[in-house]
Formats: C-alpha cells, sequence, structure tokens
C-alpha cells in the first residue's frame, strides 16, 4: 500500500525473494524482510511535504511470498512483515497506532490477493497464459489493493487532514502498480523463466531505461511515450519476463524522474492525488499493453509451435505405421534391424545403431544409419559382449545409458571420443529390447545438439525398443523354426557320395516353402552292383512336410529298388509298385539313371519328369528317351534310353521349379536354359550348376521347389563315339505330368 505522513516517494525495486518451497523458512523470512525494509523505507522519499506516496514496492514483494510459498508458511511471513512495516514507520516518526493500522493493511491485502489467485489458478502461475493474466490483474492487481486501499486511507485520515476518496485512491493506485511490477515480475521469473544472456537483459532493461530518462528529462517537450515503443518492441522479440522486467525499471525510473522534478508530472499544477493516479495510470497502462502484446505473442508461437509439434507427431506416427508394417513382414532378426535403422532411428535422431546378439557367439553384430564415415561402419561392424560401449553395458544390465553432453558421453566412453567428434555427436542415449529371458539386442541414438533425450524422445525410443522387441521374438522364433526345418531337409536330402568312379557331382535344392525350407523335390546319387554309379531327381506334388516325407520315402525306396533291378526302367517299374503304400506319393515323377564308367554306357528312364540335358563341347539338347507316365498313373509298361557319354559332357537333370512360370510357357524356358547351358564355354559342373541357377531363378520367390543335379562324366571315351539310343523329339515337347 502507499502511505505518509508528510512525504511521498518511489524506491528502486526489491530483489526478487528467494521463496521457493525447497528454501528454509529463515531464509524466506530473511530475504522478504530485508527487500521489504528497503522498498519500505525508499517509499518516505516523495514529491514533498505533505504528500501521498506515488509507488508502494513492497506491495508486490509481500504478495510474491506468499504466492511462491505453502500456506503453513504463511502466518511467520505476514507476521514478519508486520512487524518490519511498524519498525519502519516508527522510525519514520509515526506513532505506533498509525504503524500498526499501516501494518494491518500491508498484511490484509496481500492475504487476499493470495487467497483469490490460488482458488482461481491452483497451479503454477504461467503469466503468459490469458487465463491466469486475468486471474492476476483482478485478484491481485485490483480487488486486493482495494482491502489494504480502504484500511490505509482509514488510517491515515485519523492523524492527516486528508479526504478519504482521495487517501484511497491514492493508496490504491501505488499498491496496485507495486504488485503489478515486482509481483508480475517475480512470478515471471519463477514459473515463466526467459533463457538468455547477460547483455540480453543489460540490453532489455538499460534500453528501457534510457527511453525513460529522456523522456522524462524536459518539461515542456512531450517525449514521456518513449518507454511506450522500447517496452513494445521487447515484448514482440524478448520473452515475457524480460519485458516485465524493463516495465518495472521503466516505472521506478519514471517515478523517480517525477520526484526528483522532471518530466511532465513534475511540471503539473495540481493535486498530488491527480498527479499519483495520471503517473500510475499511464506506467499501469504502459505496461499492461506492453504485457498483453507479449502473452499475445506467446500464444501465437505456441499455436506455432502445438502445430508444428502435431505435424511432427502426424508425420512421425505415420513413419511408425510404415515401419510397424515393415517389421511385421520381416522375416528374420538381420532383416528387422535393417527396417529399424532405415525408418525408426531416423525418426528421432541424427544417427543410431541396432545391436543384435549374434547366436552363438559373445559379439554384437551392429547395424548404422547412413551417412557413417565407411571405415568406423565396418570397424564397429561387430563388436565384443564385453567390450565398454553402451550397446554392451546396456545388454550386460537392461537398463538404458544416456548422457545429455558429449563431456558425460566422453567421461563414460573415452575410447570413442573420436567417433563422437567424428559424428557431431552432443548427447546419446541406448535403450535395451528386452526379451523373454533377457535383452535381445539394444538401439542407440545420436543427438548433434546437447540434452536431446528429453521425455518425450525417452518415450518413443522404449516404445521403439518395445515394438522391435515384439518383431525380433516373432523372427528368432521362426529362425529357429527355419533352422531345425532346414536341418530336416538337409537330413532328407543324401549327402553326395565322395569317390564315385568316372563322375563329379553338384548338387542345390532351393525350396518355395521359405518359412519352412522343405519341400518334395529330391536327388541322389548312389553306387549300385557291377561298379555302376546310379542317380535320380524325383518331384512329389507340395511343397511342405508331407511332401517332404513321401520325398524321403521315395527316395529310400529307389535306392533299395535299383540294386536288384535290371536297370531304369525296371527299378522305375518297382518304384510304382511300391509308390501305393506311400502316402502323398501318387503322381509324383521321377527320373533315375545308371552309368557304368567302364564302358561310359549312359541308360535313363523318365516317370512323367522332365528331360535331361546333356552338355557337351558342341551344346546343349535334351535326352527324350525312356519316357512313361508318372508313378501311380496307369501300368504301362516303362522304357528307358540309352548312349555312350563323350569325355567331360555334364548331365543337367532337374525339377520343374527351374522351368515353370505362371506366365511363360514351358517350352520357351527349357529353350531358355539349354541356351544358357551351351553358351557356356567349357565349365565344370559346380560352375555350370550356380549359373543355371542364377539364370533360372535367381534371388526371386518361386512357386515350386526347384532341385537342380549336374553330372560331368570325365576320363577319356573308350567307347564308341557319341550317339543316342531312343526317341529324340523336338526341344518343344511338352513334359509329361
Amino acid at each position: 500500500m502507499t502511505r505518509s505522513a508528510d512525504t511521498t516517494g518511489t524506491s528502486e525495486p526489491a530483489p526478487p525473494p528467494a521463496v521457493a518451497g525447497r528454501a528454509s523458512l529463515w531464509h524466506v523470512l530473511t530475504v522478504v524482510v530485508v527487500a521489504y525494509s528497503a522498498g519500505a523505507s525508499l517509499a518516505f522519499v516523495g514529491f514533498g511535504a505533505p504528500a501521498i506516496v506515488v509507488l508502494f514496492l513492497p506491495a508486490g514483494v509481500t504478495l510474491s511470498a506468499l504466492v511462491l510459498n505453502p500456506r503453513r508458511r504463511w502466518p511467520w511471513i505476514l507476521a514478519a512483515i508486520a512487524v518490519t512495516e511498524i519498525v519502519v514507520d516508527v522510525s519514520q516518526g509515526m506513532s505506533v497506532r498509525s504503524a500498526s493500522g499501516f501494518a494491518l493493511a500491508n498484511t490484509a491485502e496481500p492475504l487476499v490477493g493470495a487467497l483469490l489467485l490460488r482458488r482461481n489458478v491452483p497451479g503454477p502461475v504461467d503469466l503468459r497464459r490469458r487465463r491466469d493474466l486475468l486471474a492476476f490483474l483482478g485478484c491481485c492487481v485490483v480487488a486486493a489493493p482495494i482491502v489494504g486501499g480502504a484500511i490505509g486511507a482509514t488510517t491515515l485520515v485519523a492523524s492527516v487532514p486528508v479526504p478519504w476518496p482521495q487517501a484511497f485512491v491514492s493508496f490504491w493506485a501505488g499498491d496496485a502498480t507495486g504488485v503489478l511490477t515486482v509481483a508480475g515480475c517475480v512470478l515471471a521469473w519463477r514459473y515463466s523463466p526467459g533463457r538468455s544472456g547477460p547483455l540480453g537483459w543489460v540490453l532489455s532493461v538499460g534500453s528501457a531505461v534510457a527511453a525513460t530518462v529522456i523522456g522524462f528529462w524536459p518539461q515542456g517537450m512531450p517525449l514521456f511515450y518513449l518507454p511506450i515503443p522500447v517496452l513494445f518492441a521487447l515484448a514482440f522479440s524478448r520473452p515475457l519476463v524480460a519485458t516485465l522486467t524493463a516495465g518495472l525499471a521503466t516505472t521506478v525510473t519514471a517515478n523517480l524522474m517525477t520526484s526528483t522534478g522532471h518530466g511532465p508530472w513534475a511540471a503539473l499544477d495540481t493535486s498530488e492525488q491527480l498527479i499519483t493516479m495520471t503517473l500510475q495510470l499511464f506506467l499501469a497502462t504502459t505496461i499492461l499493453g506492453a504485457w498483453a502484446l507479449a502473452v499475445g505473442v506467446a500464444e501465437r508461437d505456441r499455436a506455432r509451435s502445438d502445430t508444428s509439434v502435431e505435424r511432427a507427431a502426424r508425420l512421425r506416427l505415420h513413419a511408425l505405421q510404415v515401419l510397424t508394417t515393415d517389421l511385421a513382414k520381416a522375416a528374420t532378426s538381420e532383416e528387422i534391424a535393417q527396417a529399424i535403422v532405415r525408418e525408426g532411428i531416423g525418426l528421432i535422431a541424427d544417427h543410431g545403431s541396432v545391436a543384435l546378439a549374434a547366436a552363438g557367439s559373445t559379439e554384437l553384430v551392429l547395424w548404422t544409419t547412413d551417412g557413417r564415415p565407411a571405415d568406423m561402419t565396418d570397424r564397429y561392424r561387430g563388436i565384443p559382449a564385453g567390450a565398454a560401449t553402451p550397446h554392451s553395458d546396456v545388454m550386460r544390465t537392461g537398463r538404458p545409458v544416456i548422457h545429455q553432453t558429449r563431456t558425460e558421453a566422453v567421461a563414460a566412453y573415452p575410447h570413442l571420443e573420436d567417433v563422437y567428434r567424428t559424428l557431431g555427436v552432443n548427447s546419446g542415449m541406448c535403450v535395451p529390447i528386452d526379451g523373454d529371458a533377457g535383452a535381445l539386442g539394444s538401439l542407440a541414438f545420436s543427438f548433434h545438439r546437447e540434452h536431446g533425450a528429453d521425455a518425450g524422445v525417452i518415450a518413443f525410443a522404449v516404445a521403439l525398443a518395445t515394438l522391435s522387441g515384439q518383431a525380433l521374438r516373432r523372427a528368432q522364433m521362426y529362425e529357429r523354426e527355419r533352422d531345425a526345418t532346414r536341418e530336416l531337409q538337409q537330413a532328407l536330402l543324401p549327402t553326395l557320395a565322395s569317390g564315385l568312379p568316372g563322375i563329379q557331382v553338384c548338387a542345390d535344392y532351393r525350396p518355395a516353402d521359405v518359412a519352412h525350407q522343405v519341400g518334395g523335390d529330391w536327388y541322389d546319387v548312389f553306387a549300385v552292383p557291377a561298379g555302376r554309379v546310379g542317380f535320380a531327381v524325383g518331384d512329389v506334388v507340395g511343397h511342405q512336410l508331407a511332401a517332404a516325407a513321401a520325398m524321403a520315402r521315395l527316395q529310400s525306396a529307389l535306392r533299395i529298388l535299383a540294386q536288384t533291378a535290371p536297370g531304369p526302367a525296371g527299378a522305375l517299374d518297382a518304384l510304382d509298385r511300391a509308390s501305393t503304400l506311400i502316402p502323398d506319393a501318387g503322381t509324383a515323377t521321377v527320373g533315375y539313371a545308371d552309368y557304368d564308367p567302364a564302358t561310359r554306357l549312359l541308360r535313363y528312364a523318365c516317370a512323367g519328369h522332365l528331360p535331361p540335358l546333356l552338355v557337351t563341347g558342341t551344346g546343349a539338347e535334351y535326352l527324350w528317351g525312356g519316357r512313361s507316365l508318372p508313378l501311380g498313373v496307369g501300368r504301362a509298361a516303362r522304357g528307358q534310353g540309352e548312349l555312350v557319354m563323350p569325355h567331360d559332357a555334364i548331365l543337367v537333370w532337374y525339377t520343374d521349379g527351374l522351368v515353370e512360370r505362371a506366365d511363360e510357357h514351358i517350352a520357351e524356358n527349357m529353350q531358355r536354359l539349354a541356351d544358357a547351358a551351351g553358351h557356356l564355354t567349357a565349365p565344370d559342373a559346380a560352375t555350370l550348376c550356380r549359373h543355371l541357377l542364377d539364370r533360372m531363378a535367381g534371388a526371386e520367390a518361386r512357386a515350386d521347389d526347384t532341385a537342380i543335379l549336374c553330372i560331368q562324366f570325365a576320363g577319356p571315351a573308350d567307347a564308341q563315339p557319341y550317339s543316342w539310343r531312343g526317341d529324340a523329339p523336338a526341344v518343344d515337347r511338352p513334359a509329361a505330368r
């Protein structure tokens, strides 16, 4: 409030009280008493006797102390204020009775203001929000000073012959301005501080003070409006707290200039009450105008920020949905890791990596985002699980590792300083990918800025790790099943015998069922009596476990039957009868041949199977002899073809997955296979096998299993020259199935 016996004046702003709930009560009381007594003592310096004080800054000190402290401390703060008020007033020559009345006014006023403000704004008071600003102005600047003004004016008129309405208006104006400037500034510092360097604060406050001095120095020249554009410019370009601090400096400077006889208000020939009212009204209007502009700018910036955040959130959500789809499609751990570094980490970080525990190894396998030097990527492709790295520590402890500055990161991992410097990393974090029995891996995020791992980023990183963990658990289950079925398939397929006379063999098998890696296609090479070598290729309808089981039984049966059969036709005839006892073996196709290294005689027969391809130095041709129906289809007699193999000829026997395509004619693909084999110069069995698979199958998804068997017939030709035995139809003859 404002009061005087014979003097009025202004004072420098008291330093903001350190009255947060963390400070001790004695610390709070000391700061409040010092700030209040300084402002109250300075309030006695005024225009001259007798007068009403224009500005009472301690009103803002008391209100700030109550708002910033819990209610259990309010009685102590108010008691300290009352005692301080009485001591200061008595020391200035007032009676104890008058001093007690002013003490009552200066404790009742902030109590009413704090209660009203807390009722309307129960949480922190953010003066950048319009709702909180209106509550502060209505409760603390308008309503509460009415209480203090009424008590103070009543106390004053009891000792000084001043009209009560004039005393009330002066009290109210002085206290309202003190609350507006001091409490507004303190609450802005406490609840919505701005980030600015010392030079910024010096320029803000200095420009406001300079404009006020220049504007209030001359009396005959109307320049008092100069602080207005300065404060409005600060409101538009600087944080609210800078604007309010500059407004406090403007208010104090204007009152000091007026009290020393400078400016237009000092030259007014009117009552002190009118001077008080008009000066304070001008200052309050100026500060409130700048304040309103600052709030508007802050709301605009928040709206822009919210829009930007919302847009970024939408983009991040869309990218996360795309990543979720890719993770759902990814079948292996490697594909999942690649999807995460390609589409996940970049959503929140500048760099990053994924580390997964390698099966059967003590190393962690690393996948990194793009933009790293190649040598760095190669150097950290695999890291020992026990090494001192964020990934290793997270995998070992299962807890996140967060470093908000490069200094923290280098202190923890000094050997990675060059990596951080090269990538421009100034903060980072690493979170675990949890599995059922410990961490499956970890995700690392690196940022060019310091303190990049804020709460939102950490929450997103944890969500991404959870999503990755779900995908990895599914992938590892699939990989275990795939490995088991692959081992089953390899167990079902024969191990090609080594040391068989006169031949070199290469074979390959690619199932269409990539989920189980098993199928019904098969090949076999084995010894038969009289020094001959038998080899077979077969195809059971289907490409899953049932087909694989039927394939294994047919393969075993053929091996046994071939030991006593007079030739390939007899072996297939016996296999036809045996197939009736094998589930799912009906309509299977089989190609079987035997070879006598001594005579170089090849005998072959096809039960519905595609013809073998003979590759020689002069080209490639299909062997169409010995054809008959598939197993289990009719009882027609089976024939066989014969020929003497030339030196280094290669016989290619395959299943239909190599040449059948849904949108292409099989004859065209068989011709393409023959061309691919015939154009290769002097191949060996292994080279030809790889070449044909690459040309005919490649990396494309297959609708059917594919098996290929290449047999190279080595050694000198000690029999008749190359010749055909059996029918040899044209190459475009459709295969019997």
